[in-house]
Parts: structure tokens; sequence; C-alpha cells
């Protein structure tokens, strides 16, 4: 049994009332005009990328040693996807900066995989470096004939292939696993995962399928976010707005700051539920 703590995650977005005021007006059809701050879109968007980063790299931090020993024991952090499969799960490494680019590669994995009893369909999300090697290799054996059976099925998308198209993937099939390959577009910033070179995050592969919880019975999503609730109160993604008078908003005791401050808050935690079945590929 593990248990993840919730992490609380906040930011603010503040704007004064000269601002405020410059809106620009978007026609929706049909005479139907809206209002927008594209500010305050700006810095929704950035809080909720700022959330999922939390939940692919947060860490706990437990036993920790060092010069601020009591208040970092204090903060036990929030155990994140790569956190997780690192510690639990199935990791492919190779030397230096190269991706998986081999069938036997991905054999032994396979291999891997029918140990852990894994489902036979994963979702692959890789950087281009990755996502490349993966065509060259599949191109080469197409070729060479040593790939029959390669077409990929398409179980996770009503066996319809166009919808997997459509929603980006590619998929092929090796060893009685289908793999359904996506870009992850986080892998290629490079002010994000793509500025690291070795020792980096290739991709991921997510396997598609429900885990029976042993206790309960309930079919569960092998990953999911957990985010707090009650009595209609829900702490997934909260938002709100204080101000001096602008906007309508006077309601921070103070009528004269002639601001308006836009609140987020979410209160959440990543689940990965049968990590030995999932997969970091990194160079």
């Amino acid at each position: 049994r593990y248990t993840n703590p919730y992490m609380i995650i906040k930011d603010r977005y503040e704007v004064n009332g000269s601002q405020a005021t410059n809106i620009g007006y978007v026609n929706l059809g049909g005479g139907d005009y809206r209002w927008f701050m594209y500010g305050e879109k700006e810095a929704r968007a950035r809080f909720e990328d700022k959330r999922e980063l939390m939940m692919l790299f947060g860490e706990k931090r437990n036993n920790l040693t060092g010069t601020n020993t009591a208040l970092d024991n204090q903060l036990t952090g929030s155990e994140g996807y790569f956190s997780a499969v690192e510690s639990r799960g199935i990791v492919m490494q190779n030397a230096a900066s190269n991706p998986m680019d081999s069938f036997s590669e991905f054999d032994d994995l396979i291999l891997e995989l029918d140990k852990q009893g894994a489902p036979s369909e994963y979702a692959m999300y890789v950087n281009r470096k990755q996502d490349l090697a993966i065509d060259d290799m599949l191109a080469a054996g197409i070729a060479t004939g040593v790939t029959a059976g390669l077409p990929g099925q398409f179980g996770a998308f009503q066996n319809n292939a166009d919808m997997a198209v459509q929603l980006g993937f590619k998929s092929f099939t090796r060893g009685g696993y289908t793999f359904h390959k996506h870009d992850w577009k986080l892998l290629n910033d490079p002010t994000l995962l793509g500025a690291s070179a070795n020792g980096a995050i290739q991709g991921a592969m997510v396997p598609l399928r429900t885990v029976n919880d042993a206790r309960s019975g309930a079919s569960v999503p092998a990953l999911s976010m957990h985010y707090k609730e009650a009595n209609g109160y829900s702490r997934e993604m909260e938002h709100w707005v204080t101000g001096g008078g602008v906007l309508g908003h006077n309601n921070n005791g103070d009528a004269g700051t002639d601001q308006a401050v836009f609140h987020y808050r979410s209160e959440i935690a990543l689940c990965v539920r049968a990590a030995n079945q999932h997969v970091v590929i990194k160079g």
C-alpha cells in the first residue's frame, strides 16, 4: 500500500485599474461579444503548466541531511511520475545520449514487461530524438522483412486507425505488444527537458489498462490525478478575484488599492498504480 501526500500549488496575477480597462472584444458569432484579459489568460495557463510539472517531477523529501535539516524534513513533498517510475518501475537507459533504436532493445523491454504481467497496449510519449530513432528502426525493419505483423492494432482507439491518427499517435506491434507512439512537446522544449543532454529523459511508456484495487475491488486507471473536495467544494482548480473596486471587485478591505488580484489554488496528488509496469526511457 502506497501513500502520496497532496501538494498545494498557488499563484496570483495582479492588474491595476488602468490596465484592467485595456480590454479587447472577441466576436463569438451571432453578435455575441465577450471581453477577455490576455495577461490573466496567460497567467492561468502558466499556473496549469506549473501544476503539471509538479505532478511529473515532484519528489518526496524524507530524512534529509544538510544545513537546514529541521526545516527540510517538514517539507515531505509529493511523489511525481518520474520519481515513482524510477523507484518502482522499469528504466530503460543507454550510454551517452542514445535513445532506444534497435529491435533487440525493444525485445529486452518486452521480456521485462512479460515478467511484470504488463498489459498488451502502451502509450509512448517520446522526445524528437527517440521519435525519429523508432521511425528509422521500423523503416529498416520493413525493408529487411524482419517485422512481420508490424502494422499496429488500435484497441485503445476503438480499433480505429483514423482515430489514433487524429490524436497524433503512430502505432506498431512487436511480440504481442502494441505501442502507440506520440510526440511529447515537454521533452523537446529547449527551456525545459529539451535542454538536457546525457542522462536526459527520452520518453515514458504508460500502460493502457485499469488496475483492480485489492482492498475495495474497484477498477481504477493505472495513472490518475486526485484532488480534495467536500460538500460541493472542490480544490482541483480554485479561482477567485479580490480588488479595490477594480472590475467591480471591492472585497480586500482597501478600496484605495486600485487593483484586481486573480488567485489560483490547487490541491492535488498523482497516483501511479502498478508502477512496475510503467517505463521511463533515459539516455
